[in-house]
């Protein structure tokens, strides 16, 4: 419960509802406080005319942001709309989450509030000539900000919800988990090793799921508490069911401890999530690509923009393994995500979809004959098995005889590369 509840307000500032509220309240805050602010100038302000104006000034303002407000809503959804359809659903969480619209949104909303809020004021004579004067000054302020934000929002409009937008919002979550899982191989904790016999199973006491998140830090404390080793079965983005061991525990009092506070560590929810899972970003990136690929659709070109970014992922990964830290916690011995694994999220996909495109397959092998060349240590067997399996794959879609030997060229130069 307190790993669900951590996770929970992690994910607040990704929350539409939870920005717009912050700004909503600090508006009416703002507006409030001109009162109470007014009574703190040391003198009086000879500003009748900006104190009179005031009045007209928030009734304009709170007319105009209730048609941004309408028109901006009317806008995400399309986009909402247009990347479920033009890509994958998957794409919806990461643009909810879109820091730029947010913020757009917020400040329309806050300044709707601080408007009605003024004008209730001003109307009920809560405002002093001092406190009129802080709130013309503030409304000044809101105005520059409000100018700001639509520019910057007018700006986002251009590429909100396109495709490329789609394909960079992917990558950047993608490897940005892909990061994580180099620099801390199994998640943090040790290797993982064969496990003992009589080690005891603990399965998920809930439905079937999928795990969004593993504490490795409360696994850690709680085995050092009873003196026994954690053995994790699962890694992010893994389905779970009852029948399914989460993890073993191994140790002399394993049978007699509390399940509880192990599966506690570990949650299940029933969406995976970009946070911890760099899987569930390359099956959405080949699911973009799959979609291109559709008769429907015809687009080889968007899915060699997504083969590119899936070279930039796995180039991220092989960079941050390279500097790999130490793991930091003794008495969990962690999964391992395999390379292969990867690999068949992203290149088989494509390269099943793809089967009677050559230029796809030809980008498919150059990104995995530049991952075998580049990292070979980490990538050259995968790259192998993968480029293999993609050449398979083409012989049955092309017919042109050119075309099959410049791919059996190309897939030869990638498995020559990996005996080297």
């Amino acid at each position: 419960m307190i790993l669900e509840i951590k996770q929970y307000i992690s994910r607040l500032p990704e929350k539409i509802w939870f920005r717009a509220m912050l700004f909503s309240v600090a508006a009416i805050v703002a507006a409030v406080a001109a009162e109470w602010i007014g009574p703190l100038i040391p003198y009086e302000a000879d500003l009748q005319l900006a104190s009179g104006s005031v009045g007209g000034i928030l009734t304009i303002l709170a007319s105009s942001m209730l048609a941004v407000i309408a028109f901006s809503v009317s806008i995400m959804v399309s986009a909402y709309s247009s990347a479920t359809s033009t890509a994958t659903p998957r794409t919806i969480a990461l643009m909810l989450a879109d820091d730029r619209s947010q913020n757009a949104l917020s400040t329309f909303l806050g300044t709707f509030l601080f408007s009605i809020v003024g004008i209730i004021g001003l109307s009920a004579g809560f405002y002093d000539d001092r406190g009129r004067i802080i709130l013309f000054f503030a409304t000044i302020t809101v105005i520059v900000l409000i100018t700001g934000t639509l520019i910057n929002w007018i700006q986002q409009l251009s590429t909100f919800g396109r495709m490329n937008d789609l394909i960079d919002r992917v990558e950047r979550a993608t490897a940005k988990a892909l990061r994580w899982h180099g620099e801390h191989p199994f998640l943090n904790a040790q290797p993982p090793v064969e496990i003992p016999e009589d080690a005891v199973a603990l399965s998920s006491d809930i439905a079937s799921g999928v795990v969004t998140s593993v504490d490795v830090g409360q696994l850690e404390e709680t085995a050092e508490k009873h003196g026994v080793t954690v053995y994790l079965a699962i890694h992010p983005g893994k389905l779970v069911y009852p029948a399914r061991p989460l993890l073993y525990l191994s140790g002399e009092e394993a049978n007699e401890l509390d399940s509880q506070p192990f599966l506690d560590a570990i949650v299940v929810e029933h969406d995976r999530s970009f946070d911890q899972d760099p899987r569930f970003g390359l099956v959405v990136l080949s699911e973009i690509s799959s979609r291109a690929l559709s008769p429907a659709v015809n687009d080889p070109g968007t899915a060699i923009s997504v083969l590119d970014s899936g070279l930039r992922c796995f180039e991220v990964f092989a960079e941050a393994s390279a500097e790999a830290q130490e793991a930091k916690y003794s008495r969990v011995h962690g999964p391992e995500i395999e390379i292969g694994d990867l690999f068949a999220d992203f290149f088989t996909k494509i390269a099943r979809d793809g089967a009677g495109l050559v230029e796809v397959h030809q980008r498919i092998q150059l990104c995995l004959l530049a991952l075998a060349k580049s990292w070979p240590d980490l990538f050259s067997e995968a790259a192998s098995e993968a480029s293999l399996n993609a050449l398979a794959r083409a012989l049955d879609g092309i017919d042109h005889k050119p075309d099959i030997k410049d791919l059996e060229a190309r897939s030869q130069r990638v498995v020559e590369s990996c005996k080297k």
